[in-house]
């Protein structure tokens, strides 16, 4: 016997009222916020000192706090540790090792002449194990690095680059307490390091600000590239410094040659480090910024960044350097 439903709305969903679905849409947001809450923060760490980063902050922070007391963000600090996107604590402190060096005094003022090791032979069987790190610069220079010591036969590279990263800001990204964690884990014979895309900016130490390009801030700037050199040479043979080619931004450009004065100059200090100018590599016949060269496409629409032309033309340039190093044949491709 079938019975007939006397009421056919009794079983049919029931819309939410307005003020149900907005609750409903804030709960939401909180909770994804809060899962979040540690990339937020670091995101808003990562912002230019001013307006912007404080309201940024005083929202972040909370945030931050209630969430670690929750242990909310537990699963998403998982996720990054397994993507490799954790942020390490300057927790270590380097120290590197000394230098050979002897004094010699003829007709005239001593001078100091450091004598370093001999570099071992590489070869097909034992090639040299390279480490490529930086910040957005090496996106692609790194992986055209890989490609043309791949094709020496000889050499093994990796690449570890993180986006909005450098030196200046270490309490978004400390790079020198990565590199003592990293080392014992990568166990690189030579580094190569290119940074600076983002390091051109003020930045706020114990309360006390430093503006861009002022003596203070490079002074600064130079600590925080010495400390990086002498991380890498804890665990390294040789270090090899790439300077930032000319940018279309005047303002960058300027930057730029301030920043690779501090390179030069703390690799001089350092004689297992080795500052390799890209400066006038990229620039045109007439001396200026182009992002063509020799017919390629050398650089992106922001003026800075490399294309995969750019990257490789860099490349060459860096290797070769390595390759007088070494012993061994650079692949110079045109």
């Amino acid at each position: 016997m079938t019975t007939a439903n006397t009421h056919p709305d009794r079983f049919k969903a029931r819309p939410l009222a307005a003020g149900h679905v907005l609750v409903a849409m804030l709960v939401a947001l909180l909770g994804g916020a809060l899962l979040n809450a540690q990339g937020i923060l670091r995101t808003a760490e990562a912002q230019e000192l001013g307006t912007g980063r404080s309201l940024a902050l005083a929202l972040a922070e909370p945030l931050a706090s209630v969430s670690s007391f929750l242990r909310i963000d537990t699963p998403r600090e998982t996720i990054d540790e397994a993507l490799g996107r954790e942020l390490p604590r300057r927790d270590v402190d380097l120290v590197a090792p000394a230098s050979s060096t002897t004094t010699t005094v003829a007709n005239g003022p001593a001078t100091t002449t450091t004598t370093l090791p001999a570099l071992r032979p590489v070869t097909p069987d034992d090639p040299l194990d390279l480490w490529i790190i930086g910040d957005s610069f090496a996106e692609l220079f790194g992986p055209a690095l890989v490609n043309r010591g791949s094709d020496t036969g000889v050499v093994e590279a990796a690449v570890d680059f993180r986006f909005i990263s450098g030196l200046s800001r270490p309490d978004y990204f400390d790079w020198p307490s990565y590199i003592a964690e990293q080392l014992p884990k990568v166990t690189p014979e030579a580094a190569v390091v290119i940074f600076g895309g983002n390091d051109a900016q003020d930045v706020a130490v114990g309360g006390q600000r430093f503006d861009v390009g002022t003596d203070g801030w490079i002074d600064l700037y130079a600590d925080r590239v010495g400390e990086a050199m002498d991380a890498l040479l804890v665990g390294v043979d040789r270090v090899y410094w790439v300077g930032l080619p000319i940018m279309e931004s005047e303002t960058f450009t300027a930057n730029v040659r301030m920043m690779n004065a501090v390179y030069e100059a703390e690799a001089i200090e350092r004689p297992r480090v080795t500052y390799v100018s890209s400066f006038d590599l990229f620039k045109d016949a007439s001396g200026e910024y182009n992002a063509y060269l020799d017919g390629k496409h050398m650089r992106y629409g922001d003026g800075a960044h490399f294309t995969w032309n750019g990257g490789y033309r860099l490349a060459d340039e860096v290797l070769a350097t390595i390759a007088a190093d070494w012993e061994f044949a650079s692949p110079r491709v045109d």
